[in-house]
């Protein structure tokens, strides 16, 4: 059990210093570093880039507002420092403190430093296999194609190696799924909203990528809904982070995605706020997760008879978002995701000491 007092660890010098960068996925480092002080350690995150959806971290280099030997420069000048100042590199999306080649990692190895890589999705997910070995993916309908030109660093440079969803697992071998984190102060289950006569039922459903999260088939369903009931779709993108919670509030339905076949950031925030949920769960990840997980799994062919179930049942709806709730608190309290990463780089120590 780690300490709850903020200052107990940060004051000893043993206690280790934590870097959580160059990227900000879904605002998983963010989140990550944050709670890590909330248990007493020394941790900040740090991004190159800063995105539209502003997820938020504690510190950005603004690197897109720079071009050329500028930018750079100033990315070699923060790697410098932080080799310096930080005990772990936790890296995040295939991406470390250098571009590829990755020129620092030597330094980082060389210097004794822990080096997590944490793998998000489109970095390492392969779009070969995908199109070969499943009838659906996100690769299937995907124009953006982010995976031909990402690369990532060699797995063997890392001490540890995690991911976000049971689905990249696949490919890379011996990595641990880590829970994607939520701030449960900031998403808090509402009460549920009994929609009046003629009110209509509300679906929101929030895509990075069309292609990826099947958002055309979601579209399609909710405007063959609307000729029979009284619906209204809250279709959000490139919308700020913090401007998504206020839409979130007016949403009886939100559908993460139905492709993929893991869930995300979108489905664990709305679980966490006490919202039903539809998102496509693969068949061969289902053990990745608890029997009674509170997810309507839908795909491109089920989507409109899944939303009009719930349409139909606001009693369901209700359960789920209790479920939902209930499990999001349990799994992916960022004070529980961040207490896990800290064991993981303690473990590392203790396999070098072994090593020794």
């Amino acid at each position: 059990m780690h300490s709850l007092n903020p200052k107990s660890k940060i004051q000893d010098p043993k206690s280790p210093r934590i870097l959580h960068a160059p990227t900000n996925i879904a605002g998983i480092a963010g989140l990550a570093a944050k709670a890590q002080r909330r248990l007493g350690y020394d941790a900040t995150s740090v991004e190159y880039i800063s995105r539209q959806f502003n997820f938020g971290t504690d510190r950005s280099l603004h690197l897109e507002r720079e071009r050329g030997p500028m930018k750079a420069a100033k990315a070699m000048h923060f790697a410098m420092s932080a080799l310096r100042q930080y005990d772990v590199f936790h890296l995040y999306f295939g991406n470390t403190l250098l571009p590829y080649p990755y020129p620092d990692l030597p330094l980082l190895r060389a210097l004794g430093k822990k080096i997590i890589f944490h793998f998000c999705g489109c970095e390492v997910r392969r779009r070969d296999i995908n199109l070969k070995e499943y009838d659906l993916s996100g690769c299937h309908e995907c124009t953006s194609l982010v995976c031909l030109s990402k690369h990532h660093p060699p797995f063997g440079q890392a001490d540890r190696l995690l991911v976000a969803t049971p689905d990249l697992l696949e490919f890379v071998p011996g990595a641990v799924l880590m829970p994607g984190p939520v701030d449960l102060s900031e998403w808090q289950p509402e009460p549920f909203r009994e929609k009046q006569l003629k009110e209509p039922v509300k679906i929101l459903h929030a895509p990075t990528d069309r292609g990826i999260k099947g958002s055309n088939y979601i579209i399609a369903a909710v405007e063959r809904l609307k000729q029979r009931y009284n619906i209204e779709l809250l279709l959000l993108e490139n919308v700020p982070h913090a401007e998504v919670k206020a839409f979130c509030s007016q949403a009886d339905i939100v559908v993460d995605q139905i492709m993929i076949g893991a869930y995300g950031t979108v489905a664990i925030e709305q679980m966490a706020k006490g919202k039903p949920v539809i998102c496509y769960i693969r068949p061969d990840l289902r053990h990745y997760y608890p029997a009674n997980l509170p997810i309507i799994s839908a795909t491109p062919v089920t989507i409109y008879d899944d939303l009009e179930q719930l349409l139909l049942n606001p009693d369901l709806r209700r359960t789920l978002g209790v479920m939902g709730s209930e499990y999001v608190s349990e799994v992916h309290d960022a004070n529980k995701v961040a207490a896990r990463m800290i064991e993981i780089y303690e473990g590392i120590g203790a396999k070098r000491a072994r090593a020794q």
